[in-house]
């Protein structure tokens, strides 16, 4: 508990060596002009020891020891020795004061034994003055009243100082320990400069504004002074130290939150929530940090030397925040999108069908056939946008179940090409024999639909459906020859939503057709890729080749019957 009490005292080693000096300089210097105009030669001879703690005092303080502890001890010898040697008429009580200061001060370095501290200094104290004394009585009377008072002020100063050691350590603690990133800034260098500013009438937001590096120069003066370990952990440094001195992160990042601490010291606000969107730890990481600026009110003026700021990295839940945004948004264009799919599809068939309702006896064989081809079109359409959204649905829900038989790629292929719409504007390329493959048919047939309404949609003209095999795959293309993609699109196509291009008067497409179709592909332990060959784009779908397992022959004992 003593300790406590040292830790405060010690910081005030030099303040308290600066203020020894000045009051033994003014004591002797003004004792002594009153002992030579007075005429009284004792009383000027009596200031030796002040003169003696003056000069020992900035002796410490030129030397850069600030050994108060030492300074204290000459001081109580000094005083004690003048006492006993220039005889001066009337009261001690300048001495008993003098003592009873310094072994209250004094008292504050001992660490052990502080009771028998007291004792012995009240008792030294309490000769020295009865020594001194003419009237014995009275020395010893004067003596014990100032080694009492001595005693009680030693006692009332070491209880001040202990509870202000614990609200100091468990400040401390709380800085070092806490789970947030913390740091104390000394903000008094940027206060003088402030107050030359007021001083000459401008006002610091426009001279900001009109010096757009003025900011960051000015936060140069300030200095960290201490930094907890959970700032060396946020900010990746090596120890406290490296976070110490000048500011650090004075760069452009900053300047939103700089500006805004410096118009709070500029406007008298002792709190203000800042953010840095793009801080670098030492190590270049990234990080998106929530500031705290925080400066001590104390009767009723900013204590700008004790800045408190406290950081948070937000990039985690800032990245989930524009992720959400993101979904939010993709939704809202989702839907929208759907919306407008579904109701040219629906609007046809709906109204095709109260047409047909309404005047069924007056439309011909043909005109009524034509009528229901078109129903049945725009049926398909919706039917296989409402497909691809339960896929994505089931995909993302891990649902997804696909079967596995086996079929001919090449008859499939045919049977899509039929079910076109105008089967004469896509060609096909495929072998006059079987290749085979297992897989789901169904889902093929749906990938393969998919293709072809997308090159009809943003490809070239001319629309071809290849089939071709490998040593180990049944290849599915569509080509078309319009231009290539940019290679950055080149694989975000195949993402939820994503539209690479939208053609003028063309409906905008939901973007889960090429997204389902390769889920489907990989899927059936297959693939689905986009490439440019120079003339054709390429969408290459590529599933397992299925080989027949060779029948074993039979053994000469078999064969022999």
């Amino acid at each position: 508990m003593q300790s406590r009490s040292q830790t405060i005292v010690g910081r005030l080693d030099e303040p308290l060596l600066r203020t020894i000096a000045t009051l033994s300089n003014v004591g002797w210097i003004a004792v002594g002009a009153l002992g030579l105009l007075t005429g009284d030669m004792n009383l000027a001879r009596s200031v030796w020891p002040a003169v003696i703690i003056a000069f020992f005092a900035m002796a410490q303080l030129f030397t850069g020891r600030n050994d108060v502890r030492a300074t204290l001890v000459v001081a109580a010898v000094v005083v004690a020795s003048g006492a006993l040697t220039v005889p001066v008429d009337g009261s001690r009580a300048p001495t008993v004061i003098a003592l009873a200061a310094i072994g209250t001060v004094l008292s504050n370095y001992v660490t052990t034994r502080l009771v028998a501290f007291v004792a012995v200094f009240g008792a030294g104290m309490t000769v020295a003055v009865a020594w001194s004394e003419p009237d014995l009585v009275i020395g010893l009377i004067t003596g014990l009243s100032g080694a009492v008072a001595f005693g009680l002020t030693t006692y009332l100063m070491r209880w001040v100082l202990l509870q202000m050691s614990k609200e100091t350590e468990r400040y401390r603690s709380l800085f070092d320990h806490s789970p947030i990133a913390m740091w104390e800034e000394d903000f008094t260098g940027v206060e003088l400069l402030l107050n030359e500013l007021r001083a000459r009438g401008d006002d610091l937001e426009a001279y900001l504004q009109d010096h757009p590096g003025a900011a960051l120069r000015i936060a140069g003066l300030v200095e960290v002074k201490a930094a907890n370990e959970a700032a060396v952990r946020m900010l990746e440094a090596d120890s406290p130290e490296a976070l110490l001195g000048e500011l650090k992160n004075r760069d452009a990042e900053a300047l939103d939150s700089i500006t805004r601490q410096l118009l709070a010291v500029w406007n008298g606000d002792d709190h203000v929530l800042t953010e840095i969107a793009d801080a670098k730890t030492f190590r270049g990481k990234r990080l998106h940090l929530a500031l705290s600026w925080s400066a001590p009110r104390i009767n009723g003026k900013l204590d700008l030397a004790h800045v408190s700021v406290a950081a948070v990295d937000v990039t985690e839940s800032r990245e989930a925040r524009q992720t959400l945004e993101g979904m939010v948004r993709s939704k809202d264009e989702l839907v929208a999108t759907v919306s407008h799919e579904l109701r040219t599809p629906l609007t046809t068939v709906v109204g095709l069908a109260d047409e047909l309702s309404a005047s069924l006896d007056t439309f011909g064989v043909e005109e009524i056939r034509e009528l229901v081809a078109l129903i049945a079109t725009e049926g398909k359409e919706v039917s296989t946008i409402v497909e691809d959204l339960l896929i994505a649905a089931q995909a993302e829900s891990g649902n997804l179940r696909l079967g596995s038989e086996r079929f001919d790629v090449v008859a499939l292929a045919r049977e899509v090409h039929r079910s076109l719409l105008e089967p004469n504007h896509v060609l096909m390329f495929v072998p006059d024999q079987p290749v085979w493959t297992m897989a789901d048919p169904v889902r093929t047939r749906q990938i393969l639909r998919n293709l072809v309404v997308n090159a009809d949609r943003y490809g070239g003209p001319a629309v071809r459906i290849c089939v071709a095999v490998t040593s180990t795959a049944a290849v599915l293309e569509v080509r078309d020859d319009g231009p290539p993609l940019p290679f950055k699109e080149r694989d975000a196509i195949f993402d939820r939503y994503y539209r690479a291009r939208q053609v003028p008067g063309l409906t905008a497409s939901v973007g889960l057709g090429l997204t389902v179709s390769r889920q489907l592909a990989r899927g059936m332990d297959g693939d689905l890729i986009y490439a440019h060959d120079g003339d054709e784009a390429i969408f290459e779908l590529t599933l397992p080749l299925y080989v027949a397992e060779p029948q074993a022959l039979p053994t000469r004992q078999e064969a022999a019957g």
